[in-house]
């Protein structure tokens, strides 16, 4: 009895410290790894409801801007969180208080996180002031692609960023002209209105035309300050005279596909003037459609960068633009090509089995290439996306061979260069 007492006494000691153990430190490891946090948002001393709270965590840089939670402020201006804490990288988290309606000016708060307790984070937030007033088309057609930007104080939401601001740098005009910039910090304002259509050049407010300005404020060469200076007060409410824009441009327009037609998105076509400085730049659509303007009539060269596997490309043609809108320019892009290569080197001779892939589509391009070292080249047949050639009389030594193909009507050229150590 003693004997079976002394055998099994540990075993069933072991068992209930585990026990005990696992009570005492899960609920406190669980703890560790998650906080809260909660407040109430006022504005003028009373509770804002309808405010949007973003949870962010903050590095050393300031806050992360992907966006961890969302919530809203109910009829007691509250919000609350919960999120883990288990994350080294971080010094705890940020909230930012946006209002999409204007009322005030979005800003932030810090905190520090504490593993297993509610941290109580309130803010008392400014009030926004607004910038409100229309404008048109100077032909008088109706538009909804007309906008407003405003240059103001330099205000952070998160005052370690430069970005974002606190206050959104744009707004869309309606389509009768009407906008509002809301949500502005006290300060002096600039504008400048946009018409996205592209006919209009860009205008500073109640100023010269911005395609020979600037409308942020800053001075021209004869030191004086540009457009007209719009100052408002913390909430306060400032209706501008209406504007009309009143410079119109041309229009170069046109579609980005690949050789056999199928559109291709989001390549980067820029027009640069033969005769003049600058350079406007438009991206293709879904449909492969781009439109570049406003332009003044002159002569212009286009250039696309597209994205992988697209080959870079110039257009060969000046575009001659005179009193009236170009269209139908069709820009036709070759697919990159890729080059492999296996180097067998001898005595005074290296022996070169290239491989060509078409990075479209992964296929094995015909063509020609050109293997050189030096004054020594010989180039033959692409078949099936494979050549070989041996190249001799080369120097005993590590040789730098380059391999050059000369693309095809729907691949473009391109070439790289390899090294062999020839006996």
């Amino acid at each position: 009895m003693n004997v079976a007492r002394t055998v099994r006494t540990p075993s069933l000691l072991l068992g209930v410290a585990a026990l005990v153990l696992a009570g005492l430190t899960s609920p406190a490891q669980a703890a560790a790894k998650t906080g809260a946090v909660k407040g109430v948002v006022k504005l003028d001393g009373k509770p804002l409801k309808g405010v949007t709270i973003e949870l962010h965590r903050t590095g050393d840089d300031g806050f992360d801007y992907k966006t961890l939670d969302v919530d809203t402020t109910n009829s007691k201006g509250a919000y609350s969180f919960r999120f883990s804490t288990a994350d080294p990288e971080y010094t705890g988290h940020t909230i930012l208080i946006k209002d999409p309606s204007g009322r005030i000016v979005n800003t932030s708060r810090r905190f520090k996180d504490r593993p297993g307790r509610t941290v109580t984070r309130n803010a008392s937030v400014k009030p926004g002031a607004s910038i409100v007033g229309s404008v048109t088309r100077g032909d008088g057609i109706l538009t909804s692609r007309l906008r407003v930007d405003v240059f103001g104080p330099s205000d952070p939401i998160d005052h370690d960023r430069d970005e974002p601001m606190s206050y959104d740098p744009s707004a869309k005009a309606a389509r009768d002209g009407s906008f509002r910039l809301g949500g502005l910090p006290a300060g002096d304002y600039y504008l400048q209105f946009v018409d996205d259509g592209k006919t209009y050049f860009p205008q500073c407010y109640d100023s010269l035309p911005a395609a020979t300005t600037e409308c942020d404020g800053t001075f021209t060469d004869d030191e004086e300050p540009v457009g007209t200076k719009i100052t408002v007060g913390a909430g306060q409410t400032v209706t501008v005279k209406p504007q009309t824009m009143s410079t119109k441009g041309r229009r170069i327009s046109g579609t980005v596909t690949d050789t056999s037609g199928r559109p291709i998105r989001g390549a980067s076509v820029s027009a640069a003037g033969v005769s003049q400085p600058g350079q406007l730049t438009a991206d293709s659509a879904k449909s492969g459609a781009f439109t570049i303007g406003p332009v003044v009539d002159g002569s212009y060269r286009l250039a696309v960068a597209p994205h992988r596997p697209w080959a870079p490309q110039s257009v060969s043609s000046a575009i001659d633009v005179k009193g009236v809108d170009v269209s139908g320019v069709a820009i036709r892009l070759k697919s990159r090509a890729s080059i492999k290569a296996t180097l067998t080197p001898g005595k005074g001779s290296v022996t070169v089995v290239a491989g060509i892939t078409r990075s479209a589509t992964g296929s094995k391009p015909g063509g020609k290439v050109t293997i050189r070292w030096g004054s020594v080249a010989k180039t033959v047949n692409v078949v099936k996306g494979r050549a070989t050639v041996k190249l001799s009389g080369l120097p005993k030594g590590t040789r730098t061979i380059t391999v050059s193909y000369a693309g095809t009507s729907s691949t473009a050229a391109t070439s790289k260069t390899f090294r062999a150590a020839v006996k």
